[in-house]
């Protein structure tokens, strides 16, 4: 991950436009409940929690696929992937979206091009671009340079732009999921009272139809000293994280494109950063689907900035979800030095929580540490690793060169 500073006497309305650039052996588990209990124990799995997990404890297959590497199609810094049924995209710094076939890692094409041309989409000033995928369409939405969306299907075909009332939903605040005729929007920044919580889009008319605002506190932009950014946070924080440091030892993280909305099936699930429950999400508003129990590890939202007792608290960064699994990444001690990363999986089928006190998963078969980044859209997990994450063995197994593209593992 990389650190970037800015100075102490940046002016601290400028959150918005910063946060908005920049913005990552064996299973011990708790006590199962029944899988149709509303409940997740991940609390009580602290107590009997492992020191790393298997991958063979959890999944039946797992496949490591190359990514071809040549001028056309060589990833730069900070890749992020987006695993399609048969395509694999992949962003990375002062580079257009790249697509590779996703069984045999052969590079296929870019898909549209960074620029400030009528076609071209924006990235920020260190050369990182935001998309979202519309699976149903086949269509990729980048985000533009006037509050708009610019958009292309997968064979890197032009389809036109979507603009956005700025007033009613700003795009760089928003987390998206793009289904069919839908954008969905989580607004991750507090910032005004004005702009719904959750809201969707119609891509016929750019209407903005709000669905629910939570009644919590704005960010008190006044308050900000400093603000410093870190890229490549996608397994730690679920994205490019904006770290602020408030007056009176308090601080705010967001990670904008963290996965904070998902599918499940057809369904729109929905986890707010400060909230223990997972929502299902429809234009009729917000319905409790599951509740996660963290226990003495609780952190009320009203408690959110203060890094006094963090390391005592629980800080649910992203969840994702199977049709088998919920797979939840937290932290403690969020704003200290000495946070830990944690990961734990909920099996549906019997209600089991599993907890482990590292975010790397051990594939025993080739000795091969890995990490969880995302769920492909045939439902199995996916890791991304680079070759510097690759044992000796591995390195040799897969013929793979110090200068060459990661791998893409499948977990199934």
């Amino acid at each position: 991950m990389n650190l970037r500073n800015l100075p102490l006497n940046f002016p601290a309305k400028a959150l918005v436009s910063i946060a908005l650039a920049g913005m990552y052996f064996f299973t011990s588990c708790s006590s199962p409940t029944q899988p149709n209990d509303l409940t997740i124990r991940l609390g009580d799995g602290m107590n009997e929690a492992a020191i790393e997990f298997a991958v063979q404890d959890f999944f039946a297959d797992i496949d490591y696929i190359p990514l071809e590497t040549n001028d056309s199609s060589l990833i730069g810094n900070v890749p992020h992937a987006t695993v399609l049924d048969t395509i694999l995209l992949v962003s990375s710094t002062k580079q257009p979206l790249k697509a590779f076939d996703r069984s045999t890692g052969k590079y296929l094409r870019d898909i549209g091009h960074i620029g400030n041309d009528p076609q071209g989409y924006s990235c920020d000033s260190w050369g990182s671009i935001r998309y979202w995928v519309d699976k149903d369409q086949g269509q990729v939405y980048f985000m533009g340079w006037n509050n708009d969306f610019v958009r292309y299907d997968l064979n890197g075909q032009y389809k036109g732009t979507l603009s956005v009332d700025e007033s009613q939903c700003n795009l760089f605040q928003d987390y998206f999921l793009i289904r069919a005729d839908t954008i969905w929007a989580h607004n991750k920044l507090r910032l005004s009272p004005e702009l719904p919580s959750v809201s969707y889009l119609s891509m016929q008319t750019s209407e903005v139809t709000p669905v629910f605002t939570w009644d919590s506190m704005l960010l008190p932009i006044e308050e900000v000293l400093s603000i410093s950014v870190i890229y490549g946070g996608h397994v730690a924080y679920g994205g490019d994280v904006t770290m602020a440091l408030l007056s009176g030892d308090r601080k705010f993280y967001t990670a904008v494109d963290s996965p904070s909305l998902w599918l499940s099936g057809s369904t729109v699930r929905l986890k707010q950063d400060f909230n223990d429950t997972i929502y299902t999400v429809s234009p009729a508003g917000l319905i409790p689907y599951k509740v996660i129990d963290l226990g003495k590890w609780h952190w009320d939202e009203k408690d959110q900035y203060q890094v006094s007792g963090c390391k005592d608290k629980i800080h649910i960064d992203y969840v994702l979800e199977t049709d088998r699994y919920f797979y939840f990444h937290f932290q403690t001690g969020f704003y200290t030095d000495e946070a830990r990363s944690y990961c734990a999986f909920y099996d549906k089928r019997n209600g089991k929580v599993s907890v482990a006190q590292s975010d790397k998963l051990l594939d025993n078969s080739n000795n091969q540490s890995l990490q969880i980044r995302g769920v492909a859209s045939d439902d199995s997990f996916f890791a991304l690793l680079k070759p510097e994450d690759l044992l000796p063995e591995a390195i040799s197994r897969l013929k793979i060169g110090e200068e060459d593209n990661p791998v893409l593992v499948i977990l199934k």
